[in-house]
């Protein structure tokens, strides 16, 4: 018998969303790490890059939501790649919880992928506060200067 991989379970549900709205997705590439997929949608073309944490940081701030990402040299070299030879690439960040349920997607579009490259970083902290419409992506200088990314931009990019 074979055991599911707690990777399988984030995979599996951001994939479970494009099915449902009739995307269908080939896979690139897939690793532990990461999934990569190449995307036709209404709209045209698109390279989905996908990449998850299970758990969400403990912070002591209620009703806030925190999880840190990290790339490695390679992925970042990848994303920066598929961008220098024409792909329209989104991120999906997985944003884990305990017991699944509650877990999100963050979906950046590729003029923010190209921002976050732009910072050189080899992680990122991406925080939502409950109910707020957007995902901030701390690029230093505290909250009201951080990256805003819409809560609902899964389905404006693959579901419109």
């Amino acid at each position: 018998m074979s055991k599911i991989k707690v990777a399988d379970f984030y995979y599996g549900a951001v994939l479970s969303m494009l099915f449902n709205s009739k995307v269908n997705p080939a896979l690139v590439e897939s690793d532990e790490n990461r999934q990569i997929y190449d995307l036709t949608t209404n709209d045209g073309s698109c390279r989905l890059y996908i990449k998850y944490r299970a758990k969400k940081i403990k912070n002591f701030t209620e009703n806030y939501n925190s999880w840190q990402f990290v790339f490695a040299p390679t992925e970042l070299d990848d994303m920066k790649n598929y961008i220098d030879n024409g792909f329209n690439l989104s991120l999906a960040l997985v944003c884990g919880m305990e017991g699944l349920a509650e877990s999100e997607i963050a979906v950046l579009n590729k003029s923010e992928v190209e921002e976050l490259l732009k910072l050189e970083k080899s992680s990122i902290t991406i925080s939502r506060k409950k109910n707020e419409r957007a995902y901030r992506i701390s690029i230093g200088g505290g909250r009201n200067s951080a990256m805003k990314i819409k809560a609902n931009q899964f389905e404006e990019i693959f579901l419109d």
